[in-house]
């Protein structure tokens, strides 16, 4: 287990302080793999204990949450590879809401309609060409918010991800939403956060979530009892729910 004992213990390797019992440990004190030994090393370490992913570094994933250390990775064994975070982009735990965002903003708005919407001036027809995907981008409010592999999900995860689960309606710690187990045995859950227009949340217990992908208009999947998906107004609030793959 990686605790703050083994920051310690870097630290004194790095200094030259011989470590007690140090022959009994077995240390990998190169800890991001780049040929040396320094304080890099001990800024890695300490980023492992708090579950932060370092720059190249292969993230952990698991088929449900090992611990309430969220967001983690969950592979549910997809043909693309792609890991599906546990929980949405301001959520502390899977069944929680999180933030509304509109399509293309990284902070959630008070009032969801045309003439507060920062991409546009005032309406449809004036927004900002954002381009065919919002992926990585400052736009992109996983990637901001969350950094590293973070990324919101594509058209095509969204579409493997129905393809490729067995779908359920269930319930978890009294919020409805939407599970996907995949062919590994993994599960994800999607709360039932509906949206924001105006100043008003709407439709709670069905799920609304956006993608990266514009075609003109952004494209939002929607869960409830059955499936659909479609474009809809940037302008509106959903949630997000962060996606990472090992391909950008």
């Amino acid at each position: 287990m990686v605790s703050v004992t083994d920051v310690t213990f870097l630290v004194n390797y790095i200094l030259g302080v011989p470590n007690l019992m140090e022959e009994q440990q077995d240390y990998i004190y190169d800890v991001n793999g780049d040929g040396m030994v320094n304080v890099t090393d001990v800024t890695c370490l300490v980023d492992k204990i708090l579950g932060i992913v370092n720059p190249g570094e292969e993230p952990p994933a698991y088929l449900t949450c090992p611990d309430e250390n969220h967001p983690h990775f969950i592979d549910l064994g997809l043909p693309s590879g792609t890991k599906w975070a546990c929980c949405n982009v301001g959520a502390g735990k899977p069944e929680a809401f999180g933030g509304y965002y509109s399509w293309g903003e990284t902070e959630e708005r008070t009032v969801y309609r045309w003439s507060t919407y920062t991409l546009c001036e005032g309406s449809e027809d004036t927004c900002k060409d954002l381009g065919d995907d919002i992926a990585y981008t400052e736009y992109d409010v996983a990637h901001v918010k969350w950094g590293a592999y973070w990324r919101m999900p594509s058209k095509d995860q969204i579409l493997e991800l129905l393809d490729n689960c067995t779908k359920q309606w269930t319930t978890l710690n009294d919020v409805e939403g939407r599970s996907f187990t995949g062919p590994s045995g993994g599960t994800i859950i999607l709360p039932g956060a509906g949206y924001r227009l105006g100043k008003d949340r709407s439709d709670e217990g069905r799920c609304y979530y956006w993608t990266s992908t514009a075609v003109p208009n952004s494209w939002v999947s929607r869960f409830y009892k059955g499936n659909s998906f479609g474009q809809q107004y940037r302008c509106w609030g959903y949630s997000i729910r962060p996606v990472v793959c090992s391909e950008k």
